[in-house]
């Protein structure tokens, strides 16, 4: 959850092909600003659920959805992780 991601421009295959993986917790500071490679970051990651409910979709495997879920309005795949 204590990540440094603010230089990170390459983060393709991060998590790929990790269909048991079902929460990534991260803090409100993850943030993929400089990221300019993210192909199948979450390809085959299909039991990921974000905290706020949204599921795996494999047309969402790059950085798209790598960010704290905020349900409906702003998916993401992440869990906030509070202290």
């Amino acid at each position: 959850s204590s990540f440094n991601t603010s230089k990170v421009t390459d983060i393709s295959s991060m998590f790929y092909e990790c269909p048991n993986l079902k929460t990534i917790y991260a803090s409100d500071k993850f943030s993929t600003n400089s990221v300019t490679s993210s192909t199948t970051m979450f390809y085959n990651t299909t039991n990921l659920v974000g905290g706020a409910g949204t599921t795996y979709n494999n047309s969402y495997d790059d950085k798209t959805y790598a960010r704290i879920d905020g349900g409906t309005s702003r998916p993401g795949y992440f869990t906030l992780k509070t202290n």
